[in-house]
């Protein structure tokens, strides 16, 4: 299984991406026998966590699926990041944060992808309860527009009750309405 089966890993390695090994962590050089398709080193090929790892599927090809777009979290650490960390560096990070979350035989983000989310930023259509990146956003917008302004301690208390809210939960909107 050679390095040559999977020409997107030599283009990133290329292109002076930083693809580490997937067991220890250390960078991958094609020159020094390292296995850029598996994503693994040398030393750590003959591994047995290394042989559990097993083939990730690759970025662009017929047949397989398209990797999942971006997360709302991922999305904000793109928006945060592009601008002062090389593509595919970023790439590189975005790809190890999807097998973590999704395992090794998920489909990596490619860099068209990523190049599209950094042209077009899209805010989600709902909120989710974990989604403080577009409540950031939703909250700057309800300031500009100066309805943040009207809102004081007594509304939050009487949508508290209508709403019957945990202490903790008002709380919470309290610092993320009038704490600024």
């Amino acid at each position: 299984m050679g390095n040559s089966e999977h020409p997107h890993l030599l283009r990133e390695l290329a292109l002076g991406a930083s693809i580490k090994c997937r067991v220890c962590g250390c960078k991958l050089d094609a020159r020094e026998g390292d296995d850029a398709a598996r994503g693994v080193c040398a030393s750590c090929a003959v591994r047995p966590e290394a042989r559990r790892l097993g083939q990730p599927a690759p970025a662009s090809g017929g047949g397989t699926a398209p990797a999942r777009g971006f997360t709302p979290a991922e999305l904000s650490l793109i928006e945060r990041v592009h601008a002062v960390m090389p593509m595919p560096q970023l790439l590189a990070i975005l790809n190890e944060r999807l097998v973590a979350d999704l395992g090794p035989d998920a489909a990596p983000y490619t860099a068209e992808q990523l190049h599209a989310a950094v042209s077009g930023w899209t805010v989600p259509a709902s909120l989710g309860p974990n989604d403080w990146a577009a409540t950031r956003k939703f909250l700057a917008n309800a300031r500009r527009q100066g309805i943040l302004d009207r809102i004081d301690e007594s509304v939050i208390n009487a949508f508290a009750v209508v709403f019957q809210l945990a202490p903790k939960q008002v709380l919470l909107l309290k610092d993320a309405v009038l704490g600024g």
